[in-house]
């Protein structure tokens, strides 16, 4: 069977043709619109075309607040990276793959099609990007699942993943119900203020109140969701009045600090738990 472009590309191609300028996107169909005429006049050597919509695609993404691009679908994504890709802008494809990873926290882009597209040997780069934001994918998706894992149920029945998938999904959850437990046993160790006169105390205070809430059960995210729970704990412990009265507000900073440099370590780290 012969793939090449659709009618509709084709028309996105003359449209693009016909113009004089090439405006912003405003929703998705524009974005896809935009993105046929830039690959097919690249396609097809239309040199002056390719490189007016390659400009105007990489400026709506350096604009950061374009609603077409925040809200794209996978495959537009996936396009755009390619293009940040190939003209060797490193801020933009950051940008776009901190943003897949959120949308993916958030459950708005599928996390099988992520997992598949995100292989880093599709990717003519650097893998190691690509093997982080699988990382992220799986944990999406390991949180999708934690009912079920947690109480012991099949996760294969009904599922579009493929048994390698399933078995990084239950290696991710086994790893990180253990990093929680090591965390939640181990408050994180802070710088004290030259100004703190008992830091001996200072440091206890922080330690009861860090195992007080990290082993509680009110924190509304599973022991499995280390991102989510280091994120509730550091909101809890930044308005608690216990520390603020019994803290130096430097070394309650500084604990503060080293609390979001565990959730930053995991967040670059999450894909190693996943045997990735």
């Amino acid at each position: 069977m012969l793939h090449g472009p659709t009618a509709r590309q084709f028309d996105h191609l003359l449209w693009g043709l016909g113009v004089d300028s090439l405006p912003q996107p405003c929703d998705e169909e524009d974005l896809e619109c935009l993105l046929d005429v830039e690959e097919l006049s690249r396609h097809y050597s239309i040199h002056y075309l390719q490189i007016r919509a390659e400009s105007t695609v990489v400026a709506v993404i350096a604009e950061g607040t374009n609603s077409a691009v925040l809200s794209c679908k996978t495959d537009s994504l996936v396009r755009m990276l390619r293009i940040t890709i190939r003209v060797h802008n490193n801020t933009l494809f950051a940008f776009l793959m901190q943003m897949w990873t959120w949308r993916l926290h958030s459950k708005e882009l599928d996390r099988t099609i992520a997992i598949r597209v995100a292989q880093p040997s599709r990717w003519d780069y650097d893998p190691q990007p690509f093997l982080k934001l699988l990382g992220h994918a799986f944990y999406a998706v390991m949180m999708e699942l934690e009912s079920k894992l947690s109480s012991g149920q099949r996760i294969d029945l009904n599922s579009h993943l493929t048994q390698a998938e399933m078995i990084h999904v239950r290696c991710g959850y086994h790893s990180l119900r253990s990093w929680w437990d090591q965390i939640a046993s181990k408050p994180p160790v802070y710088t004290h203020s030259p100004q703190c006169m008992y830091p001996e105390r200072c440091s206890y205070v922080w330690r009861i109140r860090f195992a007080w809430l990290a082993e509680k059960d009110k924190i509304p995210f599973p022991k499995v969701d280390g991102i989510r729970r280091l994120q509730e704990i550091h909101k809890f412990i930044a308005a608690d009045l216990f520390l603020i009265k019994n803290m130096p507000e430097t070394c309650r900073h500084s604990a503060l600090q080293e609390l979001l440099k565990r959730r930053e370590h995991l967040l670059k780290t999450v894909h190693h738990h996943f045997d990735l």
